[in-house]
């Protein structure tokens, strides 16, 4: 998933995405300045943004390539520790530019939006970066190695053209690999061929039942799974 929310923007989409966020800051001051005091300028509003909201962006950009670059991510204690430091930072930049303005606790109130939504994005990267090593890793594995590395995952598979797919717990995984292939190595495993597309996990199997005059298959979820002539005999390992 490459230039996805947890990939670092490069120098040009960075100095984009700043300008936006910038005036997208800056509005937001103005508009809250016109609806509390019926005032509201551009000026004061893009200085305000500078200080109150660009150091989210600059925050979250560290943090993503902080954990790009680093053995371990960043544990959630020194997450909520660097969104303080940035609040932090954030007022004392007002203060140094208008000692004189707005009291503390409504300084801290215009921050949350933007504290809220960087936490909300670095929870989204992480998730993100998850996703993506967990693909890598599963891409990593050769076919036959995953069929025998997760076979106690996989409830059944189906045949699809040149490709089988691995029904697991809400998944479903594809993999360049034959029946033929497949059922030589997830035989020993406690897998059962009950037709010419389909396998299936004996740890999985519920019982054998008639549906629309054919016999079935039916799976603990309740998936049924037709019953090939060629491949009846094979029930007799179901039990």
């Amino acid at each position: 998933m490459p230039h996805g929310l947890s990939e670092p923007l490069r120098a040009p989409a960075l100095a984009t995405v700043a300008i936006v966020v910038w005036l997208a800051g800056a509005a937001y001051c103005m508009g809250y300045e016109r609806l509390s005091t019926g005032l509201g300028a551009w000026p004061p509003s893009l200085l305000w943004s500078a200080y109150g909201v660009l150091p989210w962006l600059a925050l979250f950009e560290v943090v993503k390539r902080r954990d790009r670059l680093a053995v371990q991510p960043l544990n959630p204690l020194a997450i909520a520790l660097a969104l303080l430091a940035t609040g932090a930072l954030s007022l004392l930049l007002e203060w140094i530019a208008d000692p004189d303005g707005s009291p503390l606790g409504l300084q801290v109130m215009r921050r949350l939006p933007a504290a809220a939504a960087t936490l909300l994005l670095l929870l989204l990267a992480r998730r993100e970066r998850v996703m993506i090593a967990r693909q890598a890793a599963a891409a990593a594995e050769s076919d036959v190695d995953a069929l025998r590395r997760h076979a106690p995952a996989i409830r059944w598979i189906r045949a699809a053209d040149n490709y089988l797919e691995l029904h697991l717990d809400g998944q479903v995984w594809t993999r360049r690999i034959t029946m033929r292939e497949a059922e030589g190595i997830l035989e020993p495993l406690g897998f059962v061929r009950v037709h010419r597309s389909f396998i299936v996990n004996r740890e999985h199997v519920d019982g054998v039942v008639r549906h629309k005059g054919e016999s079935n298959v039916r799976t603990r979820d309740g998936t049924l799974l037709p019953i090939g002539k060629a491949f009846s005999g094979n029930l007799r390992q179901l039990h």
